[in-house]
């Protein structure tokens, strides 16, 4: 009998012990829904709780509030990587600010940086607050990341630092979220809202990236110009009769100042993502179709190293699901084509599916930093090494000091050195 009793503690302190360890619960033990369910939303308040409570829970993720959006609510950034990565933060970023300024540095200490650093990916969730899938993706994708514990995820965590902006524009996914639940039911489930959902700036928050206009843009730029990342997803949400999702390459033109580089590596991430989508059976994935690379208005990372990927994923009525029958469908889905092999074929189509998509995509381009890490990072060098060619023209611009509107000039001066532009002041005078 005694050694029963014996074999029943340990039995009893194993279950104790799993229990201990398993305190980290999944967003629908504390949304009480599936993230993407039918016609269920987490609200901003809800995702930011939800971050928080990972922040205490595991310690893969750091969660810090950047600053305060427009509408005075919190602009969180949620830091992954593996808990050994978190204990030398400040030496990776030192790293990333060192690759990003060849001037300070020989070849030889570039290649060290390479063979020791990280790979840095930056993914802005739900821009457009009415794009909403992002943002509710992106609970589940920390809780993956936080909790398993499988070698393609331990993969990711050794290999990448993850800065995960749960929304870009928290104010708006309020705003989406009450007007949705307050509809449900009525004729008016999955209308647009009668107001902007970004109070200044409404749908064109993502355009200011050459202005910097809005709170949410400037805390975006915090972040980037701390870290420098390699890459930059900003997922988005399109019309709901085309391709379930797009990925790049993008269409010409290109703008002629983005490195040749950085082009190719766009395209060669984002047919990567596109396989690793299509070979999960995801159908309706598209590239090289539509979206351009024209205007620096909505391309900050282009113009400091990293490359900018924008997903496009085909749209419901908020979180109400859609049916669309074949003969609904645009003309590209009717075949397989090069730029979409694996056509959609019509069906419903629910917020789920984008949440799947999504994270499919978010995941695929973690697999590629990961992998690929130190080519990141060696690529990252040489875009900056040319950026700084003391025998490139031009190599500076003079803004005298006798301006007819000063003021004017001065605000150049500001945006300029928002976007890291150097600004020095001539200690006498010249011709």
């Amino acid at each position: 009998m005694k050694a029963a009793k014996r074999v029943t503690c340990v039995i009893l302190f194993i279950f104790l012990a799993i229990d201990a360890n398993g305190q980290i619960q999944r967003p629908e033990d504390v949304l009480g829904f599936e993230v993407g369910a039918d016609r269920k939303l987490a609200d901003m308040r809800q995702i930011v709780d939800y971050f928080l409570r990972l922040d205490k829970e595991s310690g893969r993720i750091l969660v810090r509030e950047v600053g305060k959006t427009t509408m005075g609510n919190p602009f969180i950034l949620a830091v992954i990587t593996s808990e050994e990565n978190h204990k030398r933060l400040d030496e990776y970023s030192e790293y990333q600010r060192m690759l990003a300024d060849p001037r300070k540095i020989t070849d030889e200490e570039a290649e060290d940086i390479v063979q020791k650093g990280k790979a840095v990916v930056m993914i802005n969730c739900s821009i457009h607050a009415s794009e909403i899938g992002a943002s509710q993706m992106s609970m589940e994708l920390a809780y993956d990341l936080a909790t398993k514990n499988d070698s393609r995820t331990r993969e990711i965590l050794e290999n990448v630092i993850l800065l995960l902006v749960p929304m870009h524009n928290p104010d708006g996914i309020q705003l989406v979220v009450d007007w949705y639940n307050k509809n449900l039911g009525t004729d008016y489930e999955g209308g647009p809202m009668p107001w902007l959902y970004h109070k200044y700036v409404g749908h064109d928050n993502n355009r200011d990236w050459y202005m910097f206009t809005q709170v949410e843009s400037r805390l975006t730029l915090e972040v980037h110009n701390t870290w420098h990342p390699q890459i930059i997803v900003d997922m988005h949400q399109m019309g709901s009769r085309g391709p379930r999702l797009f990925v790049p390459p993008y269409v010409d033109p290109f703008e002629p100042n983005v490195d040749p580089i950085l082009r190719q590596e766009i395209a060669m991430m984002g047919t990567f993502m596109a396989s690793e989508l299509t070979a999960e059976g995801k159908a309706g994935v598209a590239h090289s179709i539509g979206f351009d690379a024209w205007t620096p208005g909505r391309a900050y990372h282009h113009y400091h190293g990293g490359i900018r990927i924008l997903t496009e994923a085909a749209s419901v009525k908020v979180a109400t699901p859609i049916i669309l029958k074949p003969e609904e469908l645009g003309t590209e889905m009717k075949q397989a084509t090069v730029r979409m092999p694996l056509p959609w074929k019509g069906g419903a189509w629910t917020l789920r599916d984008i949440v799947e998509y999504d994270y499919s995509a978010a995941l695929s381009v973690l697999i590629n930093a990961a992998r690929l890490r130190q080519n990141w990072l060696r690529n990252f060098y040489r875009i900056h090494k040319k950026a700084v060619d003391p025998d490139k023209n031009p190599y500076a611009f003079l803004v005298p000091s006798s301006q007819r509107d000063l003021a004017t000039a001065l605000k150049m001066l500001e945006v300029l050195r928002l976007g890291n532009v150097e600004i020095h002041e001539a200690e006498s005078d010249f011709s």
